[in-house]
Formats: C-alpha cells, structure tokens, sequence
C-alpha cells in the first residue's frame, strides 16, 4: 500500500498520531502527523512542512525501492502544527504538481554544469516570474547546477520550469571557462 492509500485510509477513520516513514533499509527518513483526520504536519529527509509532504508523495510513487510505513496513534504535540489540510485538498494539489514533477525530470540539467546571470536581463524587457526571480537569486550565490537545486527553497519541478524559462530568456548561460590560447 502506498503512502496517498495510506494517509487515506488515516484520515477517513478520523486518526489522531502519526505515519512514520521508514526507507526500504527500515531507516527513518520522516514522518506525518494528523489530528482527527486532519494532516497537520511532515517531515521527510531534510524538508518540512508540505514540501516535505508532498517530496514524500513523489518519492514514494516514483521510486523503484519501496518506502515502508508504520501507523501509530498518539497525541500530536503543538509544536508539529505546521498546516492544516484536508485530503481532498492535497490530492487536487498532488495531482498537478505531480504533472509538472513529472514533466520536469526530463528536462533537469546536469548537476555539474556551471550556470550565471546574464546581465543584458536587466535592460530586457522580460517579465520575470516570482519562481524565476528565486532561482536568479540562487544563481547569484551558487552558479552549480547541484548547489541551485539544494538551496533553492522552490520544489525540484519549479527550480527546473524557471530554469528553462530563464534559458528560453537568455536570463542565464553555461558557464564557459576561459581558454588560454598557446603564444
């Protein structure tokens, strides 16, 4: 049973405790926290909040290792309250994100490439979106295509639109390192 069954079936019976999320190893890698049947907090890996939900979602349907998951009924302390979310609700957002998660995957650059802001931008007269301006800002501080997507606080699918967005621009450019001609 996947993890969207999962939390389902917690939160038509109404449950108060959490869902802790084990990796195929039983390692510990999050959990998510409900009230009577209200979703009310996560944890995955290094994420919080929705993000965190919805990285756990994604991970589960998409990898080929199934994550484990162990139900236990307990008093939410305040401190998880992150959000308060219907399921309904999560899965109509689940749904196109995923969409855009999946689509984008295909179109993530390479970790190693070297990316900077082309500076004609600001004499452009492109519109930049609020997701677009967040990577620009990761850019200036981490030209590595790994760095951006660790220390950008968008999703994974959103770094990727704008960075295709940004591209299609001319916002940013690889990085070339000089070449030293031979005198």
């Amino acid at each position: 049973m996947g993890l969207l069954e999962i939390v389902k079936e917690q939160v038509d019976f109404g449950f108060t405790g959490k869902i802790n999320i084990l990796s195929n190893r039983s390692q510990h890698v999050g959990v998510i926290y409900l009230i009577e049947g209200f979703i009310v907090g996560s944890q995955y890996n290094a994420y919080n909040g929705l993000r965190a939900l919805k990285r756990a979602i994604f991970d589960d349907l998409e990898s080929q290792e199934p994550l484990k998951f162990i139900v236990e009924p307990e008093i939410i302390d305040e401190r998880h309250c992150q959000y308060k979310v219907e399921y309904g609700k999560l899965l109509m957002d689940i749904q196109g994100d995923y969409e855009a998660y999946r689509m984008s995957s295909k179109l993530k650059p390479p970790g190693h490439i070297q990316l900077i802001v082309n500076p004609e931008i600001i004499l452009n007269d492109e519109v930049i979106n609020h997701n677009e301006f967040f990577v620009l800002k990761t850019i200036s501080d981490f030209s590595l295509v790994k760095d951006i997507y660790e220390q950008c606080p968008l999703e994974e699918y959103e770094i990727t639109r704008a960075l295709v967005d940004l591209r299609r621009k001319k916002a940013i450019k690889v990085y070339q390192k000089p070449t030293v001609s031979p005198s």
